[in-house]
């Protein structure tokens, strides 16, 4: 029987997967399977889980997103970050908002959740509605609607994901993928709602910190650039594709020179 969910989890901590796993657990009582691309070897505890899928991969971390949902046999799916733990029954209260909404295919709950520096008081901030809109950021574009929504954790069914087909793997942190689909998705008519209830709780590194070095710059020196080549363009609507094939990241490196040599 195929799961209700699908979670897409690139990831290059492996020693924080049991705990995010059993946090999942934890949220939910519905079926679901968790896809995990990356470099390195799963925990001995979930490798044999009829419910953890994964698959060896060294390229970008958008890259390892769209081979992960190339795995996806769920009914609706979403994903995370590899540093985050899910609230008690948050997952079954996101889908059941999700559910609440009605059967379009294009219908999409963006998540809320908490943010902050490990070992912190900040840990505990929960980012306001406002953190979620694409004005508010660097994808934010005089071409692009005010109210459109930022797409960093969202619960989208398979069809309507897979007509997007996924994330554009010219991007290569999961950020400006996430943004990109967003800006795809709303103007191929996406009906979009924000969460009531904050999702889980994740590490923030700002700058170049810990192991966040490849992240901040590839999303300053290649990923906003790109975004703003191509939505800061008044004549964006005549040449952007929104439907990608899923497999498109077939065409972004094996190996993400930033962080693997």
């Amino acid at each position: 029987m195929k799961p209700e969910l699908s979670i897409i989890l690139p990831s290059i901590r492996t020693e924080r997967l049991e705990k995010l796993y059993d946090s999942i657990l934890t949220s939910t009582t519905r079926s679901f399977e968790l896809v995990i691309v990356g470099p390195y070897p799963l925990p001995e505890r979930l490798r044999d889980l009829k419910n953890v899928k994964y698959a060896k991969d060294f390229g970008s971390p958008v890259r390892a997103s769209n081979i992960a949902a190339s795995l996806c046999e769920g009914e609706v799916y979403t994903w995370f970050a590899d540093d985050c733990i899910l609230f008690e029954n948050s997952l079954d209260k996101c889908l059941e908002e999700f559910d609440e909404m009605g059967p379009d295919s294009k219908n999409i709950l963006v998540a809320k959740y908490f943010e902050g520096q490990e070992g912190s008081a900040e840990r505990q901030t929960l980012q306001p509605d406002s953190y979620f809109k694409l004005s508010g950021t660097p994808a934010a574009s005089p071409h692009i609607p005010d109210d459109w929504w930022l797409f960093n954790i969202a619960f989208l069914h398979a069809d309507f994901f897979n007509e997007l087909g996924g994330w554009d793997c010219t991007y290569e942190g999961t950020w400006a993928s996430h943004a990109d689909m967003a800006i795809r998705g709303q103007f191929l008519g996406a009906n979009v709602k924000m969460a009531q209830i904050p999702l889980f709780t994740c590490d923030h590194m700002p700058g170049g910190t810990g192991d966040h070095m490849p992240i901040f710059i590839c999303q300053h020196q290649h990923d906003e650039p790109l975004l703003h080549k191509k939505y800061r363009d008044p004549n964006w609507i005549m040449y952007v594709n929104p439907r990608l094939k899923i497999d498109n990241w077939k065409n972004a490196p094996a190996i993400w020179k930033r962080r693997f040599e």
